[in-house]
């Protein structure tokens, strides 16, 4: 419902920008951030369960819902949740300034050097060979030049009509659909290029997307996106040869509204949240297309075709359709298949000539991500029994081989991606990205991105911590702490006990980088998600672990894995470390394939078609073993042997 111009509306100001909003009384501190574009640290989307959004307070009167998530010293410097916070006057707010650190933006990737691509960026590290050189460059949409017959005296037959012709005996189109927008300019261009043009086909669909005077067809270019929750991803290519001109990744701006897709599902709902969430993720994608444009001198123009994959959900806010549906039972999308679309129709206003289309998804959350990472990674022409797995906040897995293929998801949560967890942060300069502890000090050795003094802890040093955690006795398999240890590095408090992974001194931040037990469970309530959906698919297709014969493992995320910590953890099987490979990022490999090969394309829509989807939300079995899963490594120690044998060596094994 629309508000009424009588209502009373407040200004709030924002500092240090100086940036005024005004907003209605009912609404928060929060809304009034998001319609003004200022950004807030937060991973629930302003429902107050976080703690994140915490601003200054500097004038005016506000009703606050009374929280425990800030600390009482922030309440007396005058610090408030902006969420949980309504304005009774007009405000001045101060918002903490966040560094907020750029993605690594790699450079001249070719798609026929994919052995360089592992090397350098990692996005396909551990494949053997996939032999995207030896793929054939068959894009769907590509550039013809043609000559149009010129108009004489006594055969002056419309400019429309001659081109039909052209397009008919020189490309064997019958019937081309020619838009109003070519018709507008078609009699100019013919005649600026002396009646020799280039047209831009779909090569499937067969219509007439675009055409330039003259010989234009060396510019011909596309982009492959994975548009992802965390990150986006844009590569530019050449569709004459299938190089990757260049690529560019950014944190998607829609993050403001919630670290998880549930979270953002919940904020859509609220007034016009689904238009500010596809504003947000359309404002991500049109800065990384200036910049890969900017760096290759290439004009945006002459892109014609881009190919996006993405969750399902991610898919329906890139499009402006409203996923609620997906958040309530029996969980169904609007659209598993949504139909190609022009730039203008989703805002990208750099590429105003480009065909849209979005990587099929599998079901409600299994996306087009995964059908793009399944196609990469060959699972469906395997003999091999393959474990592919999606190492990412929803945990979508799928298994099987070039006979069949069953797939589900597992909602693990943002706790390996630096939410729920105090000092946790994403995978940036930074950020503590590998933790080793001694056994005899117990004091931790670390890695950080960058090289640099550590601000905090990353999804890879979690599973590393919490694995190193238990092998040196320092937590039990309840992920509780010992409190017979006398460690400077390991804190009892009664109310929440801790480990100091980096001392105030060491950091960046000035601060202590510690690990708490509330933090522990919820990393061990993530683990035991992952695991449970795992050995829950499997059993529901009468196989076990055992039965597997390698295991793919996709996803920013993924890449970082340290196998024998997530082993011990009991997040990942017990099973040879041979027989795991780490993929990367799958979804924009797989729009990559799929951009510059349109067999290629049928084929991941084919994939989609032929995976079953199971459904766990109402699954009994997943969630024992969820249950099982929530002690170091499982319940029942026996399924993950190499573990027993390590502990009974270390003398930390008890029976129970």
């Amino acid at each position: 419902m629309s508000k009424k111009v009588s209502e009373k509306r407040y200004k709030v100001t924002f500092l240090p920008e100086n940036k005024s909003i005004y907003i209605f009384k009912g609404e928060t501190i929060f809304d009034a951030s998001m319609n003004a574009g200022i950004f807030l640290n937060s991973e629930c989307g302003g429902v107050g369960t976080c703690g994140r959004c915490k601003v200054l307070l500097k004038s005016g009167q506000v009703e606050k819902v009374q929280s425990e998530l800030l600390s009482s010293e922030d309440k007396e410097r005058g610090y408030v949740l902006a969420c949980q916070t309504y304005p009774k006057s007009d405000l001045v707010i101060e918002v903490p300034v966040i560094e907020i650190e750029e993605a690594v933006i790699q450079e001249g990737l070719l798609a026929e050097d994919i052995l360089k691509l592992e090397i350098t960026e990692k996005v396909l590290a551990g494949i053997k060979r996939l032999d995207i050189r030896d793929v054939k460059i068959l894009p769907r949409v590509v550039k013809k030049l043609i000559t149009v017959e010129a108009p004489l005296i006594g055969r002056s037959s419309s400019d429309k009509y001659r081109l039909e012709i052209a397009l008919k005996q020189q490309l064997g189109l019958e019937d081309c659909f020619i838009p109003l927008e070519i018709l507008k300019k078609i009699s100019d261009v013919l005649r600026k290029g002396n009646w020799m043009i280039t047209v831009t086909v779909d090569e499937i669909s067969k219509d007439l997307i675009d055409i330039e005077p003259g010989n234009t067809t060396e510019e011909s270019y596309g982009l492959a996106i994975d548009v992802g929750t965390t990150t986006v991803v844009v590569y530019l290519v050449n569709l004459n040869n299938g190089k990757i001109l260049t690529s560019a990744s950014e944190y998607n701006k829609q993050i403001r509204a919630g670290e998880d897709v549930i979270s953002r599902i919940v904020y859509s709902l609220k007034g016009a949240g689904l238009e500010v969430l596809q504003g947000l993720i359309v404002e991500t994608i049109n800065e990384l297309i200036v910049e890969v444009c900017k760096r290759t001198s290439v004009n945006p123009e002459k892109i014609h075709s881009i190919v996006c994959a993405g969750n399902t959900i991610m898919t329906h806010f890139l499009h402006g359709v409203s996923p609620k549906y997906l958040r309530e039972e029996p969980y169904v999308p609007v659209a598993n298949i949504f139909s190609p679309v022009s730039s203008k129709e989703i805002f990208l206003e750099h590429t105003p000539k480009a065909v849209v289309r979005s990587a099929p998804s599998v079901a409600s959350y299994v996306g087009g991500d995964i059908s793009a990472g399944l196609l990469i990674s060959k699972v469906a022409e395997q003999e091999k029994l393959t474990l592919f797995l999606d190492m990412g906040t929803n945990g979508e897995l799928v298994i099987g081989n070039s006979q069949w293929m069953v797939s589900t998801s597992c909602s693990a949560g943002p706790a390996f991606e630096g939410g729920g967890v105090k000092d946790g942060m994403r995978a940036i300069k930074g950020a503590i990205e590998a933790v080793k502890i001694n056994p005899k000090t117990l004091k931790s050795s670390i890695k950080v991105i960058g090289g640099l003094k550590p601000k905090g802890i990353c999804g890879s040093a979690m599973i590393d911590l919490l694995g190193q955690l238990y092998i040196t006795g320092i937590i039990n398999r309840k992920g509780k702490f010992n409190t017979d240890l006398n460690s400077p590095y390991v804190v009892i408090d009664k109310a929440n006990p801790y480990y100091i992974i980096a001392k105030a001194e060491e950091t960046a931040t000035k601060k202590d980088i510690v690990i708490s037990e509330v933090d522990l469970d919820n990393l061990i309530r993530a683990k035991g998600a992952v695991y449970a959906g795992i050995t829950t698919l499997l059993e529901e297709v009468g196989l076990t672990k055992d039965n597997l014969e390698q295991i793919f493992i996709a996803g920013g995320f993924g890449h970082f894995i340290n196998v024998r910590n997530a082993i011990i953890i009991g997040m990942l099987p017990d099973l040879p470390e041979e027989i795991f490979t780490f993929l990367g990022n799958t979804s924009v490999a797989g729009a990559h394939l799929a951009l510059i090969n349109r067999d290629k394309w049928k084929e991941m829509e084919k994939i989609s078609r032929n995976i079953t989807y199971i459904e766990l939300f109402n699954n009994n079995k997943f969630y024992e073993r969820y249950v099982a899963s929530l002690f170091l490594p499982y319940t029942h120690i026996e399924e993950f042997p190499s573990v027993k044998k390590m502990l009974i060596e270390r003398g930390l094994f008890i029976q129970e």
